[in-house]
C-alpha cells in the first residue's frame, strides 16, 4: 500500500473520529435560569436530606471504624502535628495492620486532598464536618451534569432530567452514605473535569483534573484516559497530551515515591487484594494474554461480577452501551473493582463506584444523542425529497434545531429514554439497599436509650488515653493519638470499650468475638471500670474480676446474634 493511500486512509479515520468539535454555545434565556433554579432547589434538598440523615446516623452509632474512624483520626492528627497518622486497622481480615504505633495514611492510599480538608478542623473539629463537606461536594455535581446535558441535547429540561438522575443514582448515593472517603468527591469533581474538557476551557479542566487526582491514587489513570480521549475525539493534541503526561507523572510519583517512602512494605498495604493476578504488572499482563478466556470467566462473566456490571448499567437505562467510546473512560476504575479479591469492591455498594458515576452520566447523555441522531436520519430519509439544504439536514448532529413535527418526535424519544433511565434508577434504589425514604426496608436512624448510654462510657475515658473499641464506637473516640479497632490493641491499650450487644466486626460471628472478650477478661491485665446494659469499660491495671463476664451476666448467651 502506497504512502498516499495510507495518508488518505488515516485522514478518513481521523475525520470520522472527530466527533466533538468546539460546542455551539446556548444563550442564557429565561428558560435557562428557570432550569438552573430547579437544579439549585434539588441540590439544596439533596444536601439538606443527606446532611441530616448522615449526621443522625453518626449520632445513632451507625458509622464505622473503617473507614470513618480512620479518616477522622488521620485528619485530626494532621491538625495536631502528626501528618495523616492512623492506628485503626482490621487485624482479623485485612493487611492494613503493621504496628500498634500506627502508620501514615499514605501507606494505604495517596489522598493529598485531605490536607486542605484538615484545615476545616481548625474551625470545627468534629467528625460530622466530614459528612457535611462530602455531601455538599457530591451535590455540586448536579451542575456540570446539567450543563453538559444541556449542551449535548440542546435542551434545558433534558439537562434538568440528567441532573436529577445524577442526584438519584444508586452508585452515587451509596458512596455518599458510606461514611467518608476522599474518593467520593470524584463523583462531582470528575464531572466538572468532563464538562470543562468538552467545552475546551483548559484552565478549569486542569484545576478539576488536579483536584480529582488528589482524591485517590488510581484517579490519575482515569485522567490519562481523559487526555487520550480528548486527543482522539477532540483533536486537542496539546492539552490532551499535557493531561496524559500529568496523570502518568502523578501515578509514577504515587507508586514509586510516596508508597515506597511511607509504607513499611514498600507498596500499598492493601495491594495484597490483587495478589491473585501476580506480583507485578508483567505477570498480570502475562496471565491475561496467556489465559484470556479464563480471565474473562473469572473476573467478568462470573455471576457476582456480571451482576455488578449489570446493576451499574441498569441504573442509567443501559444507555451507556450505545456510547462505548465514552464508557471506555471508566475502564481503569472498573478493572480495579473487578480484579479485586475484596468482594465489596464489586457489590455495587460502598464508595468504590464514585469515580465511575461521571462516566455513566456522560455516556448516558451520548447514548441519548445516538438514538436521537438515528431517529433524525431515519425521518429525513423517509421524507419526500426537497431542496439540497433540506436533504442535508440528515447529516447534522441532533443538537441542531429541527422543524416542529420532528421536535415532537425527538422530544418524545428523549422523554421515553430518560423515563426508562429514571425507572431503572428508582427500581434499583428501591430494591437494592436504597438510601431514600421510598426504598425497600428503609428506616430513619434513631438514637435509642442504649446508644445514648454509650456517651456516658465514652466520657469516662480521658482524651489522651489509648483505647481499643468496637467498630461503631471508634468514630466517637477517634480524636486521639491511639485508637484501635477491637481486638487490635487489646493487650496494650489503656482502656477497652465494648458493646457486647453491638456489631462485632471485624469478627464474622459472635462465637470468636465472645472468646476474645473472655480471653481479655481472663488475662488479668484489665479490670472492669464500669458495666451496664451490655457496655463494658475495662481499664488496664485495675484488679481483674474474679468472675468471668459470662457468669456476671455481662455477655449474651452463646446463641446470640449481633445487630
Amino acid at each position: 500500500m502506497s504512502s498516499s493511500t495510507w495518508r488518505k486512509w488515516f485522514s478518513v479515520l481521523q475525520n470520522r473520529l472527530y466527533l466533538y468539535p468546539s460546542p455551539e454555545p446556548l444563550p442564557h434565556t429565561r428558560r435557562f435560569w428557570l432550569a438552573l433554579g430547579v437544579i439549585t432547589i434539588a441540590v439544596l434538598l439533596f444536601s439538606g436530606y443527606f446532611i441530616l440523615y448522615l449526621t443522625t446516623r453518626h449520632d445513632a452509632l451507625l458509622t464505622n471504624a473503617e473507614d470513618f474512624g480512620i479518616m477522622d483520626q488521620a485528619i485530626w492528627n494532621t491538625t495536631h502535628g502528626n501528618m495523616l497518622h492512623q492506628t485503626i486497622c482490621n487485624v482479623i481480615g485485612d493487611t492494613n495492620c503493621y504496628s500498634p504505633n500506627g502508620i501514615s495514611r499514605f501507606a494505604i492510599h495517596f489522598e493529598p486532598i485531605l490536607f486542605p480538608i484538615s484545615l476545616l478542623y481548625l474551625i470545627w473539629s468534629d467528625p460530622k464536618l466530614l459528612l457535611i463537606v462530602q455531601t455538599l461536594v457530591v451535590a455540586s455535581g448536579a451542575y456540570p451534569a446539567f450543563w453538559l446535558a444541556r449542551l449535548r441535547l440542546r435542551n434545558e429540561w433534558a439537562g434538568v432530567a440528567i441532573a436529577m438522575l445524577y442526584l438519584l443514582l444508586p452508585a452515587q448515593q451509596q458512596a455518599t452514605v458510606f461514611d467518608f472517603h476522599a474518593v467520593t468527591f470524584t463523583a462531582s469533581l470528575l464531572l466538572f473535569t468532563l464538562y470543562f474538557m468538552y467545552t475546551r476551557r483548559t484552565l478549569w479542566l486542569f484545576v478539576f483534573a488536579i483536584l480529582s487526582m488528589a482524591c485517590k491514587e488510581e484517579i490519575p489513570a482515569v485522567i490519562v484516559m481523559f487526555g487520550l480521549w480528548s486527543m482522539l475525539f477532540q483533536r486537542r493534541w496539546r492539552s490532551g497530551l499535557s493531561l496524559t503526561l500529568l496523570g502518568t507523572a502523578w501515578l509514577a510519583f504515587a507508586y514509586f515515591v510516596i508508597f515506597p517512602h511511607f509504607s513499611p512494605t514498600g507498596h500499598p498495604l492493601l495491594a495484597s487484594r490483587y495478589d491473585g493476578l501476580g506480583k507485578g504488572p508483567v505477570q498480570v499482563v502475562t496471565a491475561i494474554v496467556g489465559h484470556p478466556w479464563q480471565f474473562l470467566h473469572t473476573y467478568v462473566l462470573e455471576t457476582d461480577h456480571r451482576h455488578y456490571i449489570t446493576r451499574l448499567l441498569a441504573s442509567t437505562g443501559f444507555l451507556p452501551i450505545l456510547a462505548p467510546w465514552v464508557l471506555v473512560l471508566s475502564l481503569p476504575s472498573l478493572a480495579l473493582n473487578l480484579l479485586s479479591s475484596d468482594r465489596q469492591a464489586y457489590t455495587g455498594l460502598f464508595h468504590y463506584n464514585a469515580e465511575i458515576v461521571p462516566v455513566l452520566i456522560f455516556s448516558m447523555i451520548e447514548g441519548i444523542v445516538v438514538i436521537v441522531w438515528l431517529a433524525q436520519v431515519i425521518a429525513q430519509r423517509h421524507r419526500m425529497p426537497g431542496t439540497e439544504a433540506e436533504q442535508g439536514k440528515a447529516m447534522y448532529p441532533p443538537h441542531h434545531r429541527v422543524w416542529f413535527p420532528d421536535r415532537i418526535v425527538y422530544t418524545g424519544l428523549m422523554v421515553v429514554m430518560l423515563g426508562f433511565a429514571f425507572t431503572n434508577t428508582l427500581w434499583i434504589d428501591y430494591s437494592y439497599y436504597g438510601q431514600m425514604p421510598f426504598s425497600q426496608g428503609f428506616a430513619w436512624p434513631t438514637a435509642s436509650a442504649h446508644t445514648a448510654l454509650a456517651q456516658r462510657f465514652i466520657a469516662m475515658i480521658p482524651p489522651t488515653a489509648s483505647v481499643s473499641a468496637q467498630t461503631k464506637l471508634v468514630p466517637h473516640l477517634s480524636h486521639r493519638a491511639s485508637i484501635y479497632l477491637f481486638p487490635y490493641g487489646d493487650d496494650t491499650a489503656e482502656y477497652i470499650l465494648l458493646d457486647v450487644t453491638g456489631d462485632v466486626y471485624p469478627f464474622f460471628g459472635p462465637t470468636k468475638y465472645l472468646d476474645e472478650v473472655q480471653h481479655v477478661m481472663a488475662s488479668g491485665h484489665y479490670g472492669i471500670l464500669a458495666a451496664q446494659e451490655g457496655y463494658v469499660l475495662l481499664k488496664r491495671g485495675l484488679p481483674p474480676s474474679k468472675m468471668l463476664p459470662s457468669a456476671m451476666g455481662l455477655l449474651p448467651p452463646v446463641g446470640w446474634t449481633s445487630t
